[in-house]
């Protein structure tokens, strides 16, 4: 593949799309600790959903037609006796008890008088009223979990109701992350003079712990080439996905186009046309990819988020490679410039979107960060006028589509 300089973000995300992964390997775990994984194979249903024809609500199972009805018996969730009802007859039922035979609709409890062992309907009932029918919800056989569907607690519930202890999932991709720099240091030791804390490689590894990966903090690469060429030589045999940040620009002691090179890499991805966030690289070797971010933590979180999600799921399998936005309204205009994407920094609450700042601040802050929850991608556009809607990512959980729709 040729190297991609500097592209638009309709251009980006085709790149994302047409890449070449090689799929994870597939494990088999409990269902117990399936949260967040991602299943490797299609699921069909052992059972109807519901089981048994049963009842919605606690009430009384009728035939209709009748306004007074006589008390025959009791059902019970659970009971394994099979009740039959007659003209005029009701029986007390609770939420989830098989339907009793000939029941035409379960009336509300609190919708009928009672008067000794007879009960009075308050209400006209309708046909089927209150009734869950065998197979409403599923069908047995039919196939009710895609591969590649993120198995959240829902899904996991679903499972549950087949009695499905053990399942098959994509082995979790491996992810390795560097900070690099001579002026940066580990938040466990003392700053030195002209010294900054690794806030990246805590920022990033916190991004990615909602995907559900294995990560791990690889310590901080010095501006030596060799000293960054080992470390990533040795991290392609045990990582999917390379992380580092720093050193992507064209400075004196800014290694890594150096490195990747002596290391052979394809060089997929050269600078984007973005801000902030333009100097990246993003290359591979063998089956494993290098995402060499920016150093400044707000450009270093934009191409993070921009390429670290929908690798993560290529490498899954799934279909749904793209962030997938929501509506908001602009809640003041800002201004950007056109022949380029913004990533414009917010904050989403109440179906509004207000831009950190009217969208002034640099790629160096923390601020921005710290005060916003959401992001909006602005491509080639000077103006978003205010109460205008405005498609928006929020940072806490990232939603997946098989569309591009992202862009303003």
């Amino acid at each position: 593949m040729n190297t991609l300089n500097m592209p638009d973000l309709s251009d980006f995300f085709i790149f994302i799309k047409e890449l070449e992964v090689k799929q994870k390997k597939e494990e088999t775990i409990n269902l117990d600790n399936a949260l967040n994984r991602i299943l490797s194979c299609d699921i069909k249903s052992r059972y109807n959903i519901p089981r048994f024809d049963n009842s919605a609500m606690d009430g009384y199972a009728i035939k209709i037609g009748f306004e007074t009805y006589k008390l025959k018996d009791s059902a019970f969730a659970g009971d394994k006796t099979n009740l039959e009802i007659k003209n005029n007859e009701a029986i007390k039922i609770t939420t989830g008890a098989k339907i009793p035979k000939n029941t035409q609709a379960v009336i509300p409890k609190e919708c009928v008088k009672l008067d000794n062992n007879k009960i009075i309907l308050e209400t006209t009932p309708n046909l089927n009223q209150c009734i869950k029918f065998k197979g409403e919800d599923y069908k047995s056989g039919k196939v009710i979990l895609c591969s590649g569907s993120l198995l959240n607690a829902q899904n996991i519930a679903l499972l549950a109701s087949q009695g499905i202890n053990k399942i098959k999932v994509k082995k979790k991709v491996k992810i390795i992350i560097f900070g690099s720099g001579n002026e940066i240091t580990n938040i466990n030791k003392k700053l030195g003079e002209n010294q900054i804390y690794d806030i990246n490689s805590y920022l990033i590894k916190s991004a990615l712990s909602n995907l559900n990966c294995k990560i791990k903090y690889g310590g901080i690469l010095s501006d030596k080439e060799k000293n960054i060429q080992n470390k990533i030589e040795k991290a392609l045999d045990k990582y999917d996905i390379i992380i580092t940040s720093g050193g992507v620009s064209i400075g004196e002691k800014d290694y890594m186009h150096k490195v990747l090179q002596n290391i052979n890499a394809d060089i997929l991805l050269d600078s984007t046309n973005i801000k902030p966030g333009r100097p990246v690289i993003f290359s591979k070797k063998n089956n494993s990819f290098i995402l060499s971010l920016p150093g400044n933590p707000i450009a270093a979180f934009i191409q993070y988020t921009l390429h670290l999600p929908l690798l993560i799921q290529k490498f899954n399998g799934s279909k749904n490679l793209y962030l997938k936005p929501i509506i908001a309204i602009n809640k003041n205009e800002f201004k950007t410039s056109k022949n380029t994407s913004h990533i414009i920094l917010g904050y989403y609450e109440n179906g509004y979107f207000q831009a950190y700042n009217d969208g002034k601040y640099q790629g160096a802050q923390i601020a921005p960060l710290l005060k916003s929850n959401s992001f909006a991608i602005i491509d080639n556009k000077d103006l978003i006028k205010k109460d205008t809607k405005i498609k928006i990512i929020p940072y806490t959980q990232y939603l997946f589509d098989e569309d591009n729709n992202i862009l303003n």
